[in-house]
């Protein structure tokens, strides 16, 4: 699966921070976490990626995901 370690993203929630590096990392983090409530769409596109193109496009739609969730402390930060 597509290796997104070249550019991770760091998640922050309740104080708490992880770093997803995977397609799988951000997949079992959305099946984990209430916003998966909201992200079953999402979810689908990122296991159906299968080709390069496609799994890149699934780590940015999810970073979008993230950035709209404020999960991540850029978008955190620019709400402030």
């Amino acid at each position: 699966m597509f290796d997104a370690a070249r550019h991770p993203l760091k998640i922050c929630i309740d104080g708490s921070c992880i770093v997803l590096r995977s397609l799988d990392d951000a997949i079992g983090f959305v099946r984990s976490h209430p916003v998966g409530e909201h992200a079953e769409m999402l979810v689908d596109q990122m296991e159906a990626a299968r080709l390069p193109e496609l799994q890149r496009r699934a780590w940015v739609a999810f970073e979008t995901f993230a950035d709209a969730m404020r999960l991540s402390p850029d978008a955190q930060r620019r709400m402030m």
